[in-house]
């Protein structure tokens, strides 16, 4: 079944232009067909009254939770190209409660600031997209790009780095993963293609981050989103 974020106003669900304009043409809903949306983390299953023009009836309230236990924040440096796409559009399959861009050294990809809303605007269209194929329930935030000394603006309890310098055992990442408490929110950085430099590293270090191993093998850096934020889901989700 199709799913929406949108706005619940009394006893209808509204959609977004561009979402009502998806399950018309693209969907081509018909009367009394079903439709899921989510409105504020709560999920509806609502009824298709009539198409022109388009209004959409609450049905009943349903109880689902797809969410990860944790927050968890991907700090994700930018890529090159449909990377950056492909990583959003995973991580948010993957669960992440925020992604946070970094415009880091040896980012071959940039953001003007010119560029920036049209960017975070495209980006949150594959972020919403995802969610609703993923049947989530809330949507990541993505507001931000920042350079490596903003760091700190980022609250988590524990502070994760993904670094190929400490390519080997898996242990640290994984005992890392491990001591995750109930509650505690988690932050995983992931490096550009060039990955992070010598100063980065130490900086990070400053900020309170752990650089752990993700194996032996050094990853492109889009694998390396998705091998860590599945081990943390993995993790979170086992019971």
């Amino acid at each position: 079944m199709q799913r929406y974020f949108g706005n619940i106003i009394g006893k209808e669900a509204v959609l977004a232009e561009s979402d009502q304009f998806h399950l018309i043409k693209v969907m081509r809903a018909r009367v009394n067909d079903q439709i899921e949306v989510v409105c504020e983390g709560k999920l509806f299953l609502c009824s298709v009254e009539s198409i022109k023009p388009l209004s959409i009836k609450i049905i009943t309230r349903l109880k689902e939770n797809n969410e990860l236990k944790n927050d968890v924040v991907l700090i994700a440096s930018l890529l090159k190209g449909e990377k950056l796409d492909l990583v959003l559009q995973k991580a948010t399959e993957l669960g992440v409660e925020e992604i946070v861009l970094l415009q880091s050294e040896r980012s071959i990809a940039k953001i003007r600031n010119l560029d920036r809303s049209f960017k975070l605007e495209r980006f949150n269209r594959i972020v919403k997209e995802a969610a609703e194929q993923s049947k989530r329930t809330r949507l990541p935030l993505l507001y931000r790009v920042i350079k490596f000394d903003q760091l700190p603006e980022i609250r988590a309890d524990i502070k994760l780095m993904a670094y190929e310098g400490e390519k080997g055992s898996t242990s640290s990442f994984l005992n890392a993963v491990k001591s995750v408490k109930s509650g505690e929110r988690i932050a995983i950085m992931i490096g550009p293609e060039g990955g992070f430099s010598e100063n980065e590293v130490n900086e990070a270090k400053e900020y309170g981050y752990k650089t752990v191993s993700l194996g032996k093998r050094i990853l492109r850096a889009e694998t390396a989103s998705f091998y860590a934020l599945s081990v943390l889901a993995a993790h979170l989700e086992r019971k």
